[in-house]
């Protein structure tokens, strides 16, 4: 991880905020909505996570990105000017309520005596209301200079500084929550994929192409299957039923996979090539439909399919072929 955390410090202002974009949309917050702000006048807001449809008149959450340069940190001054910003945009209505959580998203880490600022609440608070006209007065707005009116004061008074917290690029880079960022905003390939379960009894989402093949399995026996169950129990095609199962769930477990670590635009590529890897077999004479699933099956496992540069697993790529029979692109029955 830690050529990643480099990279992750590399990352321009606008890549950054990319990121934590991606991030919040992973990370197990359960927010409503997500939605980046990070432009001039964003009033102390990079990405917010709204907790409830509420938004802003509810609990949230405020991402404040803050790339720095090379051997530097997040110091105290500048930490204390976004806190500042976010009290004065709140008392002059911007938002209804203050952020129920707070991050520096700082990746190459903040400064030691920020660090203990933030390790201690209540003295992060009392630096906020002592060094206000050092660091937040000219700082929040350049029309002109914000005293710390009672107003401000009672709010931060009020607040909960155990709120403020800060992500570095190490912690970042080694979040389950990156993974998608890292695919889509530094181009690495994503992880693999969990193997898929397959359930024991058959179930809805699979039911189009297991009655397919039960019809296939019949041709090749020359008598009917009543059941999918019929042809579990059969000595002769029971077995290979449950590796196309096991295929299927193996590409299903893919697919979830690479929807929420990657793209849809990457996923549809990749079952594109599938399709197109496999249909001219489909298409050539066989001696029967159970041949030709074999065919292609063997077809499958030999072709190198990737999704964003990474290899994909033999039983997803012939799993695959059952998610086009099931969605009617090439179906076993025609």
């Amino acid at each position: 991880m830690t050529s990643v955390a480099i990279r992750i410090k590399e990352l321009e202002d606008d890549e950054l905020e990319e990121f934590i974009e991606l991030w919040c949309e992973r990370v197990g917050a359960g927010y409503h909505l997500v939605e980046r702000i990070g432009q001039a006048n964003d009033k102390g807001r990079d990405v917010v996570g709204f907790v409830t449809a509420a938004k802003h008149e509810g609990p949230w959450h405020l991402y404040q990105c803050k790339r720095k340069t090379l051997r530097s940190t997040l110091g105290v001054a500048e930490a204390l000017g976004e806190l500042g910003k976010v009290f004065y945009h709140h008392s002059e209505g911007a938002y209804r309520t203050l952020p129920e959580q707070y991050f520096f998203v700082a990746p190459r880490g903040v400064a030691g005596p920020l660090q203990d600022l933030i390790f201690n609440p209540s003295d992060l608070k009392a630096a906020l209301l002592s060094k206000w006209d050092q660091h937040c007065a000219g700082y929040i707005t350049g029309r002109r200079k914000v005293p710390l009116t009672p107003e401000l004061r009672a709010l931060i008074e009020a607040y909960d500084f155990g709120a403020v917290s800060h992500l570095s690029a190490a912690g970042l880079a080694k979040h389950p929550a990156s993974s998608k960022a890292l695919t889509m905003v530094l181009g690495l390939p994503p992880g693999d994929a969990p193997e898929g379960t397959v359930p024991q009894a058959i179930c809805q989402e699979e039911m189009e192409y297991i009655d397919q093949l039960r019809q296939v399995y019949a041709e090749a026996r020359g008598s009917a299957f009543a059941t999918a169950d019929d042809v579990l129990a059969d000595g002769e095609h029971g077995s290979h039923l449950r590796e196309q199962r096991t295929r299927f769930f193996d590409a299903a477990s893919f697919r979830a996979f690479h929807r929420d670590n990657t793209s849809i635009e990457a996923l549809v590529a990749f079952e594109r090539e599938v399709y197109f890897g496999v249909i001219d077999v489909y298409r050539q004479a066989h001696t029967s439909r159970l041949e030709r699933v074999g065919a292609i099956m063997r077809h499958a496992a030999m072709m190198p399919c990737a999704i964003k540069g990474k290899l994909a697993r033999v039983p997803v790529r012939q799993g695959m072929c059952h998610h086009l029979a099931n969605e009617g692109q090439m179906k076993w029955i025609p």
